[in-house]
């Protein structure tokens, strides 16, 4: 009865995962050379509490809206962001944000 359970909790757990929109990643290597170091403290930082797909599917593409929520996210408890890393991922997450904007327009087209 115990393994009948489980099988069926991992065929609806399975089930559940298809269509889903897949994990965002970000080649460093597509980004401009410039941006590689920011997007490494941006991975190293904000991966210590959540997955990068949280930021980067969020569908956030405002620089403002960016600004407001890394601010908050240094001020928790133990994020470990301090004033440098803000800076660093700041500008990746703009230069993102930009692509993402360039990929909206694009699909609109």
């Amino acid at each position: 009865m115990k393994r009948a359970l489980w099988m069926a909790a991992a065929l609806l757990l399975f089930a559940s995962c298809r269509g889903a929109r897949p994990i965002a990643g970000v080649d460093p290597d597509s980004l401009p050379p410039e941006t590689r170091a920011d997007y490494a403290v941006f991975a190293r930082r904000c991966s210590k509490c959540h997955a990068l797909s949280r930021p980067l599917d969020s569908g956030i593409t405002s620089d403002a809206y960016w600004t407001l929520y890394v601010e908050k996210m240094r001020h928790l408890p133990g994020s470990g962001i301090s004033g440098d890393d803000e800076v660093a991922i700041l500008r990746f997450l703009r230069v993102y944000a930009a692509q993402e904007r360039e990929r909206q327009k694009e699909a609109a087209k």
